[in-house]
């Protein structure tokens, strides 16, 4: 057990490790535990050196795992303890991340704070500037540590559904609560006076440290509103670690007024601490499980809460009539008064809930649990589909978009590798591993002169597959997947998974013949891909003309058709303002093939400008060269790429957007057989979009049939010209085509549709 906290009894996320120990060391396992004072054994009173002792910790509880790794099956680590990976650590069992409340979800607290309670002290810049960097480098080593694990561990849904929907890993993930012993229960139940004299004592209790997140500002007006109905309620404070002078400061009472206040106990005091009370009143914002809650039901006292995770798990079979909107002090009193107002029959019947619900949680049972989930992953590690593909998963290629669409919200665990020279963009996807065919040349990737530096890959083939097999067998794969495009990892791939005997997934963006590089000869690539081809479990290509063409070539096989796809469209095309203004806009990779486009298009636009016309063209394409706009700065604005959602803020201010293809006879092979994935944003958006190509692309051949586009098939400046000033005039023009554009990609672009059909062709032949 590696916990970044002292081995105190006192502090409830200690707690939970200390009960576990409990039962699995009576079960016969052996347990042992790297705490915070085993790593730091001097004691210091400095809050500073305290917060530097958190990002300390994770290297010297390493160094201990590195030290003793071979004495351990299973290490069950406080997420952001141990963020390396497990060869670093030296250790071949299972390693859990364990939650004992989501570490992101205490940073949304904290940044709250300023806009719930503006009067709280800031400190000095020093002191913010420090903690911020404490807070950002926890948050790394949080992150870090569950990209490493093999299995989280999380108290409650709530936290699995935030790491799912936040696509922050695809690890597997286990919900197990925390609960009490049978000698606690029975102590509880022995300590607590009768029902009737409860309800004659008004005894309000608070069992938790005092603190912000616990609600230590809401008390006093709790307090307040409690006593406006019950003036003469008691308030009990239990555990807060705090003095007296600053509880009193806060509620804004004196010291008799009817307060009892306990700073620390021992447990086995607690039971006769709670025999009084006759309601809880728990104003946490935020929770991991919320143990206080437990005992309190444990002890026959109904408890009412804030709604957040952990407290609602506990108490959603008592319903509302306990729980109040976070931060809503007045309802949280007002459930607090009503219970206090009960009746004795009522109240006893509360009593039995609450005594009933925390039977639900026994310490034995759920470390039993746990241990068997840990010994299901322990025995029979999940394996995983490897997908290789020459780019990272957040580079901003149509490619990437494709497989990131695909990756996302899948049960089945991936492994992703980057097979291009570079080094790839970071990713919260899931774990992305990076192979490269060859070594970086550096600036000169990013030119025409990279053709130059993928004549040596041959030198590396062999380093490569070994590297693309060890990798395989690490991540116990069960499937390849790969994408062939560029270079001939995809065979190499197919290799290695027919010497695995592992199914195999050919998926093909665009015509590996054009985009081939580094290949001996086009003979080679030919049989290589005719193997991959025939020899694949299941094919993906990205356009039907693709998949009919590779039939044609390499022999009759079934294909299923894989692209981009939509979780939203408009509802309706965009109406556009009346007014001689020309918004347009594109989005994505600018290739370098696409500048004849672009210099016909900007010289259209010069040209309208002189006309008297308000035209412009905003690109978020990352970058153009200089002397492709240059002369045109007027009428072009050049920004970053961005997110999905800073992409959809750009598209409400458009009136065209523009799909170029390349017109060059050299494109050919490109054009006919691939599908741009900015087409399918573009389809989804309601709004007008001109096609800029030539006839014999895919593109132009989907968008014809459905007539969804308005259309400027020549490399010549006058139609293009003619059809702008068209548009400009006809503020109905390409309404039309953008409704039809929007049915098309509600029939064939759907990306649940999509999904489903891509994940449902991997599942079939796997192992069930």
């Amino acid at each position: 057990m590696v916990v970044n906290l002292p081995w105190d009894v006192r502090l409830g996320a200690v707690r939970v490790w200390m009960e576990l120990a409990k039962q699995w060391t009576k079960a016969g396992h052996n347990v042992e535990k790297f705490c915070l004072t085993d790593a730091f054994p001097r004691p210091t009173e400095s809050r500073g050196l305290s917060s530097l002792r958190l990002i300390w910790f994770p290297r010297r509880a390493a160094r201990y795992v590195r030290q003793n790794a071979h004495r351990f099956n299973i290490i069950d680590a406080h997420t952001g303890t141990l963020p390396f990976s497990k060869e670093r650590l030296g250790f071949n069992g299972l390693l859990v991340s364990r939650s004992v409340g989501l570490y992101r979800s205490y940073e949304q607290f904290t940044r709250s704070i300023k806009w719930r309670w503006p009067d709280q002290p800031r400190g000095k810049f020093l002191g913010r500037f420090f903690y911020w960097f404490i807070t950002w480098k926890l948050a790394r080593l949080s992150d870090r540590s569950i990209r490493f694990c093999d299995l989280i561990n999380v108290p409650n849904e709530e936290e699995l559904s935030s790491l799912r929907n936040a696509r922050a890993t695809n690890k597997p993930i286990i919900v197990q609560p925390y609960g009490l012993n049978a000698s606690d229960r029975t102590a509880f139940t022995a300590a607590a006076q009768p029902a009737g004299v409860r309800l004659q004592n008004k005894e309000i209790c608070f069992i938790g440290m005092w603190s912000l997140r616990k609600g230590s500002r809401d008390w006093a007006e709790l307090i307040r509103q409690i006593r406006s109905a019950i003036p003469d309620a008691k308030f009990t404070f239990l555990g807060t670690m705090t003095d007296d002078q600053t509880l009193f400061r806060d509620l804004h009472v004196s010291k008799a007024e009817n307060i009892r206040h306990v700073p620390s106990y021992d447990p086995s005091e607690l039971p006769n601490l709670l025999a009084s009370g006759t309601v809880g009143v728990f104003p946490s914002y935020i929770e991991g499980f919320g143990l206080a809650v437990l005992e309190q039901l444990a002890a026959g006292i109904p408890t009412v809460a804030y709604d957040v995770p952990g407290p609602r798990q506990i108490l959603k079979p008592l319903g509302d009539a306990v729980l109040a909107l976070v931060g809503d002090t007045a309802a949280l009193a007002a459930r607090a008064i009503a219970i206090l107002r009960a009746d004795l029959s009522e109240y006893e019947k509360l009593r039995e809930q609450c005594l009933a619900i925390a039977g639900q949680f026994s310490w034995s049972e759920i470390a039993a649990e746990t241990v068997r989930a840990y010994r299901r992953a322990f025995d029979s590690p999940a394996g995983a589909i490897v997908f290789t593909h020459p780019f990272g998963l957040q580079s901003p290629s149509g490619g990437s978009r494709i497989m990131r669409a695909l990756l996302q919200d899948n049960a089945i665990r991936f492994v992703s590798i980057c097979t291009s020279p570079e080094q790839p963009p970071p990713t919260h996807l899931g774990i992305e591993v990076h192979i490269p065919l060859r070594p970086s040349f550096g600036r000169i990737e990013r030119t025409r002169f990279a053709v130059i530096a993928d004549a040596f890959t041959s030198l590396f083939s062999k380093r490569f597959a070994r590297r693309l097999e060890a990798e395989c067998i690490k991540a116990r794969a069960i499937a390849v997947h790969s994408i062939v495009h560029g270079g001939m990892d995809f065979y190499t791939a197919f290799l290695v998974a027919r010497k695995l005997n592992i199914p195999f997934f050919i998926h093909v963006h665009d015509d590996f013949i054009f985009s081939a590089r580094g290949i001996p000869s086009e003979a080679n690539a030919h049989a290589a891909l005719r193997e991959a081809w025939l020899g694949a479990t299941a094919r993906f290509v990205i356009c039907r003309a693709l998949g009919d063409e590779y039939c044609r070539r390499y022999g009759q096989r079934e294909y299923l058709i894989i692209t981009d796809g939509l979780e939203n469209i408009a509802a309706e095309p965009k109406k556009r303002a009346a007014s001689s203004e020309l918004r347009i806009y594109f989005m994505g990779l600018f290739h370098l093939d696409y500048e004849p486009n672009l210099h016909i298009l900007l010289t259209a636009l010069a040209q309208l400008r002189n006309e008297g016309r308000d035209v412009f063209i905003t690109m978020r394409c990352g970058g153009v060269r200089r002397s492709l706009i240059k002369g045109y700065e007027n009428l072009v604005r050049i920004l970053p790429f961005a997110s999905e959602s800073v992409v959809q803020s750009d598209l409400e201010q458009a009136d065209l957007l523009y799909l170029p293809l390349p017109f060059e006879k050299k494109y050919e092979l490109f054009v006919r057989f691939s599908l741009s994935t900015k087409m399918v944003t573009y389809i989804g958006s309601g709004i007008p979009i001109l096609y800029h190509g030539p006839r014999e692309s895919a593109v132009y051949g989907l968008l014809q049939s459905r007539n969804a586009s308005l259309s400027c098939t020549k490399p010549a400046l006058d139609p293009l010209v003619v059809m702008l000033r068209e548009f400009i005039d006809d503020h109905e023009m390409g309404a039309e085509s953008s409704r039809n554009a929007l049915a098309l990609a509600k029939s064939d672009f759907m990306l649940n549709d999509i999904r489903r059909k891509f994940w449902d062709a991997i599942r079939e032949p796997l192992p069930a």
